[in-house]
């Protein structure tokens, strides 16, 4: 058996197939069991009726003037009186329908009987169950056949669906489901399998902009590492103090940057966060108290459910961009309005203009490109401050600071008001 044919007999088209063949035949089976004997019941009392009707026309006659007592119609009906003694065996013959009556005539009780042959209904009866026998699996088959083929119709687009499913290797085309304006369960499968093709590949260029973005940053100072390496080795120089800081300082900028990937990297997983309730303005006063100059920190408490190293990450990379940018002031004021702690970070330097504000805190984004990566950045601290919020269900903002420069405001959910 080939796998075509055994997938055929095996799949929902050949369940479904067998399921409305195996029901039907049964219900039509029972369906003609009840229609045979409502016929067989139905024949038998119509051959009592006539008979009836003979039999009163019968006593009618004796009633009247004596009359015989035997009489035959011409459609096979005899009716007779029995003898005044009576008879304890019927002088019916087999295979006939039989009905008795005791009538009184002339003063004394008598009792008639009548009957007719079964033949002609027992002859219709044997050919209705010859029919029955052809009729009830031919309709079977039939139905089943129907059902079959509407259950391929109705799976046609599931095949499409798992042949585009199959041809998904690494990369993710722009080939999609089609959706048939149906509404019914296909149609879902079919939108939330384009819906998921859409996430694919919103991902997979992601993926491929992130390593190129990634690429570039780590190369920049691995260039310069090996520039300053084989510098050394074509002058064979003493040891010189500043040649050893500058590479130190590359590999750290090399080191920070990798980290910085390995920490996206987590946080784009979704792994849990070491989430407990703690103060936001505690974890901003420790971040400030390491830089100088010092940054101003005002607010209240900001009780909420965070992973303070996660935390205290993102808050540094606010903190360290607005000194990067300010000219003289940057300020850190917590605050809690409509279930969100909310962290203001205010500088007096240039600001964002306003259609640069949705890029702000996209990865790799640096405003001003021409600048270097020692002054600008690597543009990944932002990313980290959004993915740090994204991970405890909060979220990131920019907008035009009091101080006349920018606010990068980060946002969590509050747990209560300090």
């Amino acid at each position: 058996m080939s796998a075509a044919v055994r997938s055929a007999l095996t799949g929902v088209r050949g369940r479904v197939t067998f399921a409305v063949l195996a029901v039907t035949a049964v219900l039509y089976s029972l369906l003609g069991t009840i229609g045979f004997v409502a016929v067989a019941n139905g024949g038998r009392d119509a051959i009592r009726d006539r008979i009836n009707t003979v039999l009163d026309e019968f006593e009618a006659g004796l009633q009247s003037s004596g009359g015989a007592v035997r009489f035959d119609t011409a459609d096979g009906v005899h009716v007779e009186v029995l003898p005044s003694s009576g008879l304890s065996v019927s002088p019916a013959p087999e295979g006939t329908v039989e009905v008795w009556r005791i009538v009184e005539v002339d003063g004394r009780v008598v009792e008639l009987i009548g009957w007719a042959s079964e033949a002609r209904l027992t002859e219709s009866l044997r050919s209705l169950y010859r029919g029955l026998w052809i009729a009830i699996p031919l309709a079977a088959i039939v139905s089943a056949i129907i059902a079959g083929v509407a259950t391929r119709r109705a799976l046609r687009p599931v095949g499409q669906i798992t042949a585009l499913a199959a041809s998904i290797d690494g990369t993710v085309s722009a080939q999609r489901v089609p959706e048939a304006d149906t509404d019914d369960e296909v149609h879902h499968l079919a939108v939330t399998l384009n819906g998921m093709l859409d996430r694919l590949a919103a991902a997979a260029t992601a993926q491929r902009q992130f390593t190129s973005d990634a690429a570039h940053e780590l190369r920049t100072p691995l260039m310069a590492l090996q520039g300053e390496l084989e510098l050394a080795v074509a002058h064979g120089a003493p040891r010189d103090d500043a040649f050893v800081d500058r590479l130190q300082a590359l590999a750290q900028r090399l080191g920070e940057r990798i980290d910085d990937l390995v920490l996206l990297s987590t946080l784009d997983e979704g792994r849990p966060t070491n989430a407990a309730a703690a103060s936001l303005h505690d974890v901003v006063q420790a971040e400030a108290a390491l830089l100088t100059p010092s940054p101003t920190v005002t607010g209240v408490e900001g009780i909420t459910e965070m992973d303070t190293t996660l935390a205290a990450r993102a808050v540094r990379n606010l903190l360290a961009n607005a000194q990067r940018h300010a000219a003289a002031t940057v300020t850190a004021t917590v605050e809690h309005d409509d279930g969100k702690v909310w962290l203001h970070v205010d500088d007096d330097g240039p600001g964002i203009p306003l259609a640069d504000r949705a890029d702000v805190f996209r990865r790799f984004s640096r405003l001003d490109e021409a600048r270097s990566t020692d002054r600008g950045g690597a543009g990944l601290g932002l990313a980290i401050v959004a993915s740090v919020a994204d991970a405890h269900g909060g979220g990131v903002q920019a907008t035009d600071s009091p101080l006349g420069g920018a606010r990068l405001s980060l946002w969590l959910p509050l747990v209560s008001a300090g």
